[in-house]
């Protein structure tokens, strides 16, 4: 995983001229500091006081009101710690491009509580998570919805992108995801296409991070993940159970065309397998793509076996189309690098 430096750091905030260019809220820590007044953007992480968020760095603005998970462009006078509103107030969030369901607010069980089948050390303990009530996409992100965020011009908007992860957009001169053209082959030979309802694959934590800043919203933790994907008052394995069914999920056991099912080296069109909707109703939440989640892969708070990838991995849940059982369970956790694209990762919306 690349690392920014400091020299690369300090470049980034004393390009902007006053107030003209957007100056990312995760470098307003560096000094020297831009002069005033400077121009910042991020989502709405607190209402009172007014907070916001790039995705890395977060500050307080004051002399401006919004609501949660709005995303604001804002300019005023930095004084090191608090950002006063003497200017335009942008409010650009717009309506969530895709659906999405509403997860009250309450606790929940999260992890295995030993009684799973192939249950995972980093699984463990089972322990109490509140959350308050949050929004989340009822399907994976698609390659359509994707394709609004490129064509608004995500891949060249450093306002929607984590320092990192705009280092590393620019150092690879990437314009779209991996495995992005519509004709793919994935293993055995025989190409498929992926259409506007197939979810997007080969996505980056970066990317799908970015996404989710520019459509208003954020990348779900993992507790949010896993309480959409099983909790029905109890915990369950699997989005619709505890017993696994090949035909519920595109996964490597549903692998005949001929019986309603897909190929095993492809995704299915989101929605594809409505019996497997979880609980609140999300679907693919076991199988066709890994979805990013925002935690670092970390052990579980009482752990026997600590562990902290903190800087290294990102989470990811769901399992994908190359998965077996075992790996659709909903406390299943997954890992990768940021910068990991491979054709089996992608993600879906939270707010």
């Amino acid at each position: 995983m690349r690392k920014l430096g400091c020299s690369l750091l300090l470049f980034a905030i004393v390009l902007p001229a006053k107030g003209d260019v957007v100056v990312r809220i995760s470098d307003l820590q560096y000094s020297p500091a831009p002069p005033n007044p400077i121009k910042v953007a991020g989502r709405v992480t607190s209402a009172s006081p007014l907070k916001l968020c790039d995705g890395s760095g977060e500050i307080t603005v004051v002399g401006a009101t919004a609501a949660l998970s709005d995303f604001l462009v804002v300019t005023g006078d930095w004084d090191g710690s608090v950002l006063t509103v003497s200017g335009v107030v942008e409010q650009v969030i717009s309506p969530a491009p895709c659906e999405m369901i509403y997860i009250p607010d309450g606790s929940f069980l999260m992890g295995n509580n030993v009684g799973e089948p192939y249950a995972s050390s980093d699984e463990l303990p089972q322990h109490s998570v509140w959350l308050s009530g949050y929004w989340i996409g009822k399907y994976e992100v698609t390659r359509g919805e994707y394709r609004r965020f490129m064509e608004a011009g995500g891949y060249s908007a450093p306002v929607y992108w984590s320092t990192e992860g705009w280092v590393w957009k620019a150092s690879l001169g990437r314009t779209e995801p991996d495995y992005w053209a519509a004709e793919q082959d994935w293993g055995d030979g025989q190409p498929f296409t992926q259409t506007e309802s197939h979810p997007v694959a080969g996505v980056s934590y970066y990317e799908a991070e970015a996404y989710c800043v520019w459509a208003g919203g954020h990348l779900p933790t993992e507790a949010q993940w896993e309480k959409a994907a099983r909790w029905a008052g109890t915990p369950r394995v699997y989005p619709w159970g505890d017993t696994f069914y090949g035909e519920e999920c595109n996964n490597w056991y549903d692998h005949n065309p001929a019986g309603g099912g897909y190929r095993r080296t492809q995704t299915a069109p989101v929605g594809s397998y409505p019996a497997g909707a979880s609980p609140y109703g999300c679907h693919d939440m076991a199988g066709n793509v890994w979805e990013w989640c925002q935690d670092w892969y970390v052990a579980y708070p009482g752990s026997s076996q600590p562990f902290d990838y903190t800087g290294s991995s990102r989470v990811l849940r769901g399992g994908g189309w190359n998965i077996t059982g075992y790996g659709m369970r909903c406390s299943y956790r997954g890992y990768g690098d940021p910068d990991n694209c491979w054709c089996t990762y992608g993600f879906r919306l939270s707010r």
